[in-house]
């Protein structure tokens, strides 16, 4: 049989030309999936972003109606404003606070008003926002006297409490016999909310539970285990803690765990003094990060030595596997529609949902500026 070379090259060609013609295919079926791919991406992030921004609009009505509740019962808006900047818990203290004096006749809003104070560490900074050119005042002592002794009723159960708090102050977390002690001071905490819903069925009882050396010993408890766990020990007597050295910023994120911890226990029962104090140790506790921050951006304002770190939206929302307590980051902000800004929020990630900041409740940060 004859070869016949121009029916080959022929052949050749047209499966050439075949073959060509399927990459092409393919390239543009690989560039349409991508193409729907991106699109995909971009409807979620617009989604998303839709929904943060009706979440922000919700926290910001529900802000303004407490915030006006507060001017309703007779506070300052100056000091409601600075209340609310405490977040969701010191709102409602503070509301309860004034309910209470209204129903007996005593004037709460007294308790909470603005004092002048310096921004923090003198920072130049005008834009940082938890520097404030006035500060809020709370008369702690007023108010634990404005609810009156604790009812004798709770006289046991805050024996009973100090007892077991002292016992766990010799015991490690881990120790089975403080596991066993917590249940005890949890089962304690329960009596004592049942006691209060039978004396009030009303489900409002304001009143006082604890005592203050019941609030002392339990705050104390708290923050001595959360300091063990940076190797920091405390001498519960006179409050001095060993183990310092070079563990500033632990102290102080310690102190954010172990109001962490009293929230998830004692706050709950209810007591005005402990719910003010854990308030404050947030606070406090906040304000001193910040201050450190700024301290730490200061000295390495060129980012030399790699003080902020800078990491995506992702990493932001992963900060348990990306992060380390105390980090300093740089995120970049999105506008409502989830499209980047070209702008940056500094933030530190403490390990501990956010109790004061509205726009980062829930969230493991504390603000520290943007740019």
């Amino acid at each position: 049989m004859g070869f016949n070379l121009m029916s080959f090259l022929g052949g050749a060609a047209r499966a050439g030309t075949r073959g060509i013609e399927q990459r092409k295919a393919q390239r543009a079926k690989e560039k349409e999936t991508a193409e729907a791919r991106q699109w995909q991406i971009a409807t979620e992030a617009r989604a998303d972003a839709r929904a943060r921004k009706a979440r922000r609009s919700s926290d910001r009505k529900a802000l303004e109606e407490q915030i006006g509740t507060m001017v309703a019962l007779g506070m300052d808006p100056e000091a409601a404003r600075a209340v609310a900047k405490n977040g969701k818990g010191a709102m409602k203290v503070a509301i309860g606070d004034l309910e209470y004096g209204r129903e007996n006749g005593i004037n709460a809003a007294s308790y909470y008003t603005m004092g002048q104070k310096g921004l923090l560490q003198d920072d130049p900074s005008k834009a940082i926002k938890a520097a404030e050119p006035a500060g809020l005042s709370i008369d702690s002592e007023g108010i634990r006297n404005m609810y009156g002794p604790v009812d004798k009723e709770y006289t046991s159960h805050n024996e009973q409490i100090r007892a077991i708090t002292n016992k766990q102050l010799k015991l490690t977390a881990e120790d089975p016999a403080y596991v066993t002690l917590e249940n005890q001071r949890q089962a304690l905490y329960a009596d004592i909310g049942a006691i209060a819903k039978a004396k009030d069925t009303s489900g409002e009882d304001d009143g006082r539970k604890f005592t203050e050396g019941t609030v002392r010993a339990q705050i104390s408890q708290a923050r001595a285990d959360a300091l063990s766990k940076y190797e920091i020990s405390m001498n519960i007597e006179t409050q001095v803690r060993t183990g310092l050295q070079g563990k500033g910023l632990e102290v102080n994120l310690a102190d954010l765990h172990a109001a962490k911890f009293l929230r998830g226990g004692a706050g709950k029962v209810g007591d005005p003094f402990m719910n003010d104090s854990i308030v404050q140790m947030e606070k406090d506790a906040t304000e001193k990060l910040q201050s450190q921050a700024f301290s730490a951006l200061r000295d390495d304002s060129q980012n030399a030595n790699n003080t902020v770190k800078n990491i995506t939206k992702q990493e932001y929302n992963q900060a348990r596997q990306t992060l380390e307590e105390g980090n300093i980051i740089r995120v970049p902000t999105e506008d409502n529609e989830g499209r980047p800004t070209g702008r940056f929020s500094i933030l530190m990630y403490t390990g501990v949902p956010n109790q004061i900041d509205p726009e980062l409740i829930g969230e493991p940060y504390i603000f520290l500026t943007q740019g």
